[in-house]
């Protein structure tokens, strides 16, 4: 009689690593608290920018067939509860790996739910593992209301628990993932300072093989940023949708006790747009900060680069930029305010605050002394070792009105710019700059006024009165520096009122237009206007901007960096697909 044959024995059942234990191997956790909250912010959002109906679960089925997740199964989903996940990586050239819980809506059958995803290749214990034909095999775990799946065992077994934790972290964010940056550099066999040096030879060797090599003051700010990376206990990156406020990306910055980045994050002072520049309706870059200990701290790197008054044979030049640089260092409070455009050609506004009487007396000396061999100096300490070649065509005392300024020209050259970019952005004879100390009743301020009609915007800014308009001798230079410059000039106005209402107390600001970016992309195309940019640019009547900026906070535990697009960027684009669809679409030949 032939015996039966032995049946295979039953695997044990996976067992998941504790999360105390877990989360000594801790890379980064995600969680959503509801997405049904995300896709609702979305939609009203979308419906700022096109004029098309959208009906939110027709787009929540569009989304679920994208991701190969058939109907019957994305019904019995919870929308309304938390999606999170989480990653481990344990280092010794064991890869990382991530594990996720999705949540089923309340008295969902989960055995059920899970046989119809795929076909059921195997049960250890409570975990499942499905193969399925959009998404492979996969191992699933029920765990109460939710489900816990990875696509290996050992993310389940490695990752599970904490992914089932992080769902119970508080998040007022649509979507958020933390980053543990000592967790991740041990998980690649590192740590943070030696991968942050390692990242800062990558960048310099890039930039060196593309003509572009960083100079001593590029190289030195990138160290400095860099230095603050093992600073950090977490980096939270973030993403907010919001019907009134816009999208906006945050990257919030969790400081170590006792640290670098603490100290920085303590900083929580706001940086207005200064008064001089409010009477400016042009504004299509405005940026402010009040961190003024790094504008000092950038000086004092320019100034530890030319030689001191008392050095023997010192250059004459040299030692006059020594004495600018000496004065600006003790006397400015180093925050700054600035208001620019890049069409026709670049042009600003920056005013510098100073700290009192007799600091702004001494400026005005140091500035009044700075030649063109001076002035040569100073450049030169900035921008040596990068590539760029700096001439300095002027550097001469002027009257600006009342104002004693001085008047500077400079030409920048850029290796393997074949298309003349710098030329064209700055103009052909070079950078106009204006300088002089205005004084007023909130204190003397060190301004700077560059690019076309510099000289008349400083005259303006210095009797009080809003910057005069260009006369038509200076529009017909812009015209002649950007073919249509004038068409696009009128374009341009506004910008001002909005960035200034949405700084919201940032200590760092700023705010782009982007209809600026495309006015540059039609001068530099050359000869005749894309028709494409031709209409975008007819189309677009208010500004489009995006903003941001930093923002610290009092007890130094974290410092926060965002990126907003407002509903105002989002209603321009909108108004462009509104314009374009009444008039029947683009042009003939104008947008394939």
């Amino acid at each position: 009689m032939v015996a039966a044959p032995t049946a295979p024995p039953v695997a044990p059942p996976l067992v998941l690593v504790p999360a105390e234990v877990a989360r000594a191997a801790l890379v980064a956790t995600l969680i959503a608290p509801t997405l049904n909250h995300a896709l609702d912010s979305g939609l009203a959002l979308a419906r700022k920018a096109t004029p098309l109906p959208l009906d939110a679960a027709a787009v929540r089925e569009m989304a679920f067939s994208q991701l190969g997740i058939p109907s019957d199964l994305a019904a019995q989903l919870d929308l309304g509860a938390p999606v999170s996940g989480a990653v481990v990586g344990f280092g010794h050239d064991e890869p990382v790996r991530a594990a996720f819980s999705f949540p089923l809506k309340p008295g969902t059958d989960a055995g059920r739910f899970l046989a119809a995803i795929g076909t059921v290749v195997e049960r250890r214990g409570p975990v499942w593992i499905i193969d399925s034909r959009s998404s492979g095999r996969g191992w699933f775990l029920p765990a109460g209301n939710a489900v816990v799946f990875a696509d290996s065992e050992a993310g389940l077994v490695q990752a599970g628990t904490l992914a089932l934790e992080a769902r119970r972290s508080p998040s007022k964010d649509d979507v958020s993932v933390v980053i543990y940056p000592e967790g991740l550099a041990r998980a690649m066999g590192t740590d943070v300072k030696t991968a942050s040096e390692r990242l800062l030879t990558e960048i310099e060797s890039r930039s060196a093989a593309t003509g572009n090599k960083l100079g001593p003051e590029g190289r030195e700010q990138l160290r400095d940023l860099l230095a603050y990376a093992p600073d950090l206990a977490t980096v939270e990156i973030a993403l907010d949708l919001n019907a009134d406020k816009g999208v906006t990306l945050l990257a919030r910055l969790r400081a170590k006790p006792a640290s670098k980045l603490e100290a920085a994050s303590r900083i929580v002072a706001p940086a207005p747009i200064d008064p001089l520049l409010v009477g400016k309706d042009d504004a299509g870059i405005v940026v402010s900060s009040a961190y003024g200990e790094r504008a000092l701290a950038q000086l004092r790197r320019e100034r530890a680069r030319l030689p001191a008054a008392t050095d023997k044979g010192a250059n004459k030049g040299a030692v006059a930029a020594g004495n600018l640089l000496d004065a600006l260092t003790g006397g400015l409070t180093g925050t700054l305010s600035m208001v620019g455009r890049l069409s026709p050609e670049l042009s600003m506004e920056m005013v510098y605050p100073i700290k009192d009487g007799a600091a702004a007396t001494k400026i005005q000396t140091a500035l009044q002394a700075t030649d063109r061999a001076a002035l040569t100096a100073l450049v030169s300490a900035q921008t040596t070792g990068s590539g760029i070649d700096t001439k300095v065509l002027r550097a001469q005392k002027e009257s600006a009105g009342k104002l004693r300024a001085v008047h500077w020209t400079v030409s920048f050259a850029v290796p393997g710019d074949t298309m003349g970019v710098m030329k064209k952005l700055m103009g052909k004879g070079g950078l106009d700059i204006y300088g002089a100390i205005i004084a007023g009743a909130a204190g003397d301020k060190l301004v700077f006024t560059a690019g076309p009609g510099a000289k008349a915007r400083l005259v303006a800014m210095g009797s009080g009165k809003a910057p005069a308009k260009e006369t038509a001798k200076q529009e017909a230079k812009d015209a002649s520096a950007a073919k249509g410059a004038k068409q696009t000039k009128e374009l341009m106005t506004g910008g001002l009122a909005e960035a200034m209402a949405l700084s919201g107390g940032r200590t760092l600001y700023y705010y782009v237009d982007l209809r600026q970016g495309l006015a540059v992309a039609k001068a530099f195309g050359g000869g005749q206007a894309d028709p494409r940019l031709q209409l975008v640019l007819g189309l677009l009547k208010t500004p489009v901007p995006i903003l941001g900026g930093a923002t610290g906070d009092a007890t130094g535990r974290q410092l926060t960096l965002d990126l907003t697009v407002p509903p105002s960027c989002i209603a321009g684009i909108g108004g462009l697909f509104g314009a374009m669809m009444g008039a029947g679409g683009p042009p003939a030949g104008a947008m394939r």
